[in-house]
């Protein structure tokens, strides 16, 4: 009896294990935005400039008048190619791509200013 609950025990820890990898991996991959919208809006999580643009986005509940993919790239190398991607798709060049940064329907807004405005006229804010 005691080698069958060892046994049983062993194979409960490598499930638990095996589980833990499973989701780690997940979560992982959620940080990587395959985006099928058509507005996408790119920061860096300690950028200060896309902090301004973000407060604007929630200030005036954007993300419930457009739709819209979130992706940091700051900590990201697939999302900072997809930046890299769609800035080239809009003749930007590469020196020139930075965050805050909005890729709307082949259009890109570069900078806080640029995006406030692409909202504000796609949201109908005054």
């Amino acid at each position: 009896m005691n080698k069958i609950k060892k046994i049983i025990f062993g194979i409960v820890a490598v499930s638990v294990v095996l589980i833990a990898v499973f989701i780690y991996s997940i979560m992982r991959q959620s940080d990587t935005v395959i985006s099928t919208k058509n507005t996408i809006f790119f920061y860096g999580r300690e950028c200060p400039h896309c902090k301004e643009a973000e407060r604007f986005i929630e200030d005036n509940k954007i993300d419930q008048k457009l739709e819209f993919d979130s992706v940091e790239v700051w900590h990201n190398q697939d999302n900072a190619d997809l930046l890299v991607q769609k800035a080239r798709e809009c003749g930007i060049a590469d020196s020139r791509i930075g965050v805050p940064f909005v890729w709307s329907q082949g259009k890109c807004y570069l900078g806080t200013p640029d995006i406030e405005a692409f909202l504000k006229e796609k949201t109908g804010i005054n």
